[in-house]
């Protein structure tokens, strides 16, 4: 087998001569002179002594003196001289001390961002952490979506209305058409509906269609009466761009219907090979679900979707 052509090693430069160093003329041997102190104590302190020290000796000598001025004064003088420069001392201190650079942040991830979501919403910490760890949640979520996928849902946001199959994040005079039927009375055939929904069961595969039974929904989270005449059955995943969609434009309109008459739903559908962050998700708002705030969390997850979708989300 051939060897792969490497990379010639690179000649080193022909060596450079040293600049030659610079070499003192040699001086006689003389008697070291120790620098004066004087200059050492020229602070600023010592300057307003000395200061003060001339004014007392040109005092002294002067035939005939001025009247004394009180003394206190200038102590106070150079006292609040002494307390100046302390406090611009500890000044600089600070502003160095500012100009450190500061520590890198930590790493944003998805688990500390559902757990900063946690926080936002008053949940326990502890408890929510330990549930967001525990893979039975995503056992509930497998099971939801399994339900899904024996129902013919082949991609979200799905829905059943009662019995009814609705396919995609259809606009809202859809589903109010389909809910005043089922309000009176349950169409069993599609001559019963607008061409608009006609057209959604004609095309391929259907976007609209009657079933013999309406979803199994136990277990589920669920807004309204479980008694209600119209269940909405919601499948759903909340890395989903259409599902989010529905979330903003059509779901305000039913939310007003919602009560002892209409109920919604909402079941889990994570699609892992398109979002891989949507199984974290979804157990996030089981999790939240446990401590009674899975609405609150399903909103908060859709409303920032585009923040923790892309985020790492390492095992």
């Amino acid at each position: 087998m051939t060897e792969p052509p490497t990379e010639p090693e690179s000649t080193p430069p022909p060596e450079q001569p040293a600049e030659p160093a610079f070499e003192a003329p040699p001086q006689s041997p003389r008697r070291t002179v120790r620098p004066p102190l004087w200059p050492y104590f020229l602070t600023p302190v010592a300057v307003l002594i000395g200061a003060a020290a001339i004014v007392v000796t040109i005092i002294l000598l002067d035939d005939d003196p001025p009247p004394a001025e009180p003394i206190g004064p200038a102590l106070e003088s150079l006292s609040e001289a002494v307390e100046s420069l302390a406090i611009a001392s500890e000044d600089m201190r600070a502003a160095a001390e500012a100009a450190q650079p500061a520590a890198a942040p930590e790493p944003v991830t998805l688990r500390g961002t559902l757990e900063g979501y946690a926080a936002a919403l008053d949940l326990d910490a502890t408890a929510f952490a330990e549930c967001l760890s525990d893979n039975s949640r995503l056992e509930t979520v497998g099971d939801q979506l399994q339900r899904g996928l024996d129902l013919g849902v082949n991609g979200t946001p799905a829905f059943f209305v009662n019995n009814k199959y609705i396919s995609g994040a259809q606009p809202s005079a859809i589903f109010a058409e389909v809910i005043a039927a089922e309000l009176a009375g349950s169409p069993t055939s599609l001559e019963h509906y607008s061409e608009s929904i006609q057209v959604l069961a004609n095309r391929e595969p259907p976007a609209f269609a009657i079933l013999d039974r309406a979803p199994d929904f136990s277990n589920a989270p669920i807004k309204g009466s479980p008694d209600a005449a119209v269940v909405i059955v919601e499948f759903s995943d909340f890395q989903c761009p259409f599902c989010q969609r529905w979330y903003l434009n059509t779901l305000p309109e039913i939310e007003r219907q919602i009560g002892d008459d209409v109920a919604l739903v909402f079941l889990h559908f994570p699609i892992t090979q398109l979002h891989p962050n949507a199984p974290t998700a979804h157990v996030a708002a089981e999790c939240a679900g446990e401590q009674g705030k899975f609405w609150e969390m399903h909103d908060l997850l859709f409303e920032t979707q585009d923040e923790w979708s892309r985020l790492p989300n390492p095992n």
